[in-house]
Parts: structure tokens; C-alpha cells; sequence
């Protein structure tokens, strides 16, 4: 009977190991989505072109990701439905989703359709976007003392 508990308790262990390393590689990939448009802004500070769009939507993602941003706070993925304008060159609108970082304190602010957003775009493909965070920020600084 011993050995049966045993059995049982393995089983009943590994299974809680094997959801335990599915729920870290779920969040890792998850947080890698969301942080891809940093990286891409940082590309693009130097070479990317400005554009302007508004918000039509914000959505969490779908696990509710959140995590400490750069000054400390928490920062919530979420994926923001914009309407890109056009410009003299391009005249006409599109739609594009951003996933991103917004400091909880802005995220009221996002959520309010209609809300200008400044973007950089990529000179060589025109599909990708950054929100350009010297004119659009999307953490709010800590206060200095």
C-alpha cells in the first residue's frame, strides 16, 4: 500500500512540475510579445518615420500580463487598436495593432477612443509601427528628489 502512495504522489507531483513549466514558458513567450515594440521603438528612434494615429480600442492580453516597469511601477500588456493617419505622402488611413507596456497610471488615458498617438514607422516596411515615446510616453517618470 506504501508503494501505491508513492505511485500516486510521483504522478500527482510531476503533473503539478509540468503545469508549473508550462505556466513559465506561457508567461516568457507572452512577455516577449509585448516587449518586442520597445525594441522595435528603440530601432526606430533614429530612422523612423513619423507618424500620427488614434485609439479605437485597448484590450489586456488575454492573460492579464503585468509586470514592474523601468521606474518601478507596473506596467499591463495590452493591445491597442489604432487608426493610423494618413500624411502627404500617404493619403490614405489603416488600421494597425500595437502590443506594448502602459504604466497602469496611463492606462485610463489609452483606453479613450479618439486619443491622439504618436508612432514611428519603419522606412522600409510601412506594416511596422512603434509608439514614439519622446511625444507619446507610455510610462509616467518617477519624481526626482
Amino acid at each position: 500500500m506504501e508503494i501505491l502512495l508513492w505511485i500516486v504522489f510521483a504522478v500527482l507531483m510531476g503533473s503539478m512540475l509540468l503545469v508549473a513549466v508550462s505556466v513559465v514558458i506561457a508567461a516568457t513567450r507572452e512577455n516577449r510579445i509585448y516587449s518586442a515594440e520597445a525594441k522595435t521603438w528603440e530601432r526606430l528612434a533614429q530612422t523612423g518615420i513619423p507618424a500620427q494615429a488614434v485609439v479605437e480600442s485597448l484590450k489586456r492580453s488575454e492573460n492579464e500580463l503585468s509586470r514592474g516597469g523601468s521606474q518601478g511601477q507596473t506596467v499591463y500588456a495590452v493591445e491597442l487598436a489604432l487608426r493610423v493617419l494618413g500624411t502627404d505622402a500617404v493619403v490614405e488611413e489603416r488600421r494597425a495593432v500595437v502590443r506594448t507596456l502602459i504604466d497602469e497610471g496611463l492606462l485610463p488615458q489609452f483606453a479613450v477612443p479618439g486619443k491622439p498617438v504618436h508612432l514611428l514607422r519603419d522606412p522600409n516596411d510601412a506594416s511596422i509601427f512603434a509608439i514614439d515615446r519622446a511625444r507619446t510616453p507610455l510610462e509616467i517618470p518617477r519624481a526626482s528628489h
